[in-house]
């Protein structure tokens, strides 16, 4: 009854991380290039031996759940702004950002615009980083234009050109708050190769809030199973207790 008790309690903790990763999911599904956390459940095999009254081992094992929370780095559905300085990522790659602090950090978030400076920038202010550093436009030179390749010109020169970086194969990301990424420890972001870049679009979330509601109410009701087990379980080694240690 005790290895049930802690079984239980283990598969509440478990369901709450799954809980706020759904939680998670749904308040910055809205966000653009935002990747949704997957949750899945492996096992910790907790076993020991005791010995029984026949004189032979009985193998107890105890099988604890574990909630493990992954990035879903698959593609958002592409959505068409017609706005000069959205841009879309077809296949791998995320834009490079440099916070005011200096640090980089990287975006599948597309919504840029231009500063009073003529710099391009993220809608929180953030320098957007190109091949040779920031991109700079002159406001009285034309609209702006930017390739597949992500070339970015204006009245017919090239100006600069937005570069995209990924992990590699055997790298991994992880969020870095309000649809931004790091690279995890051991991994390094190198520049893509073949960089594919819509103008006028940008790439939507790829939660599914449906999806995501329906997991929540899943959730819940597994959270209600393990608590009243647990509950059960106390009370019912509570009461064996009690009888046990009745003179």
């Amino acid at each position: 009854m005790i290895q049930g008790i802690y079984q239980g309690a283990a598969s509440m903790n478990a369901l709450e991380k799954w809980q706020a990763a759904i939680s998670a999911n749904l308040a910055a599904g809205s966000v653009a290039g935002y990747k949704k956390e997957d949750t899945n459940f492996s096992s910790l095999a907790a076993g020991s031996k005791q010995k029984g009254g026949d004189d032979f081992d009985a193998a107890i094992g105890l099988s604890m759940p574990q909630a493990n929370n992954k990035l879903n780095l698959t593609q958002g559905p592409m959505q068409q702004t017609g706005k000069d300085m959205d841009f879309g990522v077809q296949g791998s790659g995320y834009f490079q950002i440099k916070t005011p602090s200096g640090a980089k950090v990287y975006t599948r978030n597309g919504e840029f615009h231009i500063d009073s400076t003529g710099k391009l920038v993220t809608n929180q202010g953030n320098t957007v980083m190109g091949a040779s550093g920031p991109i700079t436009t002159d406001p009285n030179n034309g609209p702006v234009t930017v390739n597949h390749l992500g070339e970015v010109s204006q009245n017919g020169g090239v100006i600069g050109k937005l570069t995209l970086y990924d992990v590699g194969a055997q790298g991994e990301w992880q969020q870095a708050g309000k649809g931004m990424f790091v690279p995890k420890s051991g991994s390094q972001a190198t520049p893509v190769a073949n960089p594919d870049i819509l103008q006028g679009y940008v790439e939507e979330s790829n939660v599914v809030p449906l999806q995501e509601m329906v997991s929540l109410i899943s959730v819940s009701r597994a959270y209600e199973i393990s608590q009243k087990l647990v509950t059960t379980l106390d009370q019912t080694t509570h009461s064996a207790i009690e009888t046990l240690g009745a003179p």
